[in-house]
């Protein structure tokens, strides 16, 4: 069953990528949009294709073809951690600092995402013989692309919230639900179950985080370093 759930949940984020990205980038001059939107979005998308091609493989039977393609498939995972990571700070150098002081704290999230984003997929190689622990570390990094899909989706197409933390409020916690149940329900006897127990509980409090660090004068004058750092 796992293998088709993943399969499902990927196909399933890949369907929604272009309602949730259609006001601010598919509905523009793709000209005049940088070209680290670009890369992101097509490291986004390969990686979801990934997620859904991989378990299907699993579940034709086709173990040799889904390890080779696992093997390239981390390049697509470093792609889309280092093209995200680029297109936060190529945004971030490019605000005023007026804007910046306002939206510096949200240089937080596409960070910590980059970072779990990355940690799984590491120890998802890592534990890639223990199929339960590996398929949970590969349909935690989809989990991750959860909120800037849906979170956008609220955003532009529901009636506006009161804050606008409220939107990763509700994204986090299905996340982090999601997270738990995962963990809970891996088989005792399965290897490397402790490091998705620490993983899921490492994830969901970085998450967790995001409501108080990104508003702290020590998180705003790293990002302000960072910003200045001549990488974009």
């Amino acid at each position: 069953m796992m293998p088709r759930a993943i399969a499902t949940f990927a196909f399933a984020l890949l369907l929604l990528s272009p309602l949730a990205f259609w006001p601010m980038y598919f509905s523009k001059n793709w000209s005049a949009i940088d070209r680290y939107t670009h890369v992101h979005a097509l490291f986004g998308s390969l990686w979801l294709v990934v997620l859904i091609a991989q378990p299907l493989l699993i579940w034709r039977g086709r173990r040799r073809v889904h390890r080779l393609a696992g093997r390239a498939s981390m390049f697509v995972a470093f792609g889309f951690v280092i093209s995200g990571l680029l297109l936060t700070h190529f945004r971030f150098s490019r605000m005023t600092d007026d804007v910046f002081t306002r939206e510096g704290a949200y240089a937080y999230l596409p960070i910590a995402v980059a970072a779990l984003f990355a940690v799984a997929c590491v120890l998802g190689f890592r534990w890639r013989r223990s199929t339960p622990v590996h398929a949970r570390f590969m349909v935690s990094t989809a989990l991750l692309l959860l909120d800037p899909l849906l979170a956008r989706i609220m955003y532009f197409y529901l009636p506006p919230m009161p804050s606008n933390a409220l939107y990763q409020a509700v994204t986090f916690t299905m996340i982090s639900v999601a997270m738990a149940f995962l963990a809970a329900t891996l088989p005792a006897a399965a290897k490397g179950r402790v490091w998705y127990r620490n993983y899921a509980i490492g994830a969901v409090s970085t998450l967790a985080l995001f409501f108080v660090i990104p508003h702290t004068a020590a998180w705003l004058g790293i990002v302000r370093w960072l910003r200045n750092l001549p990488i974009t």
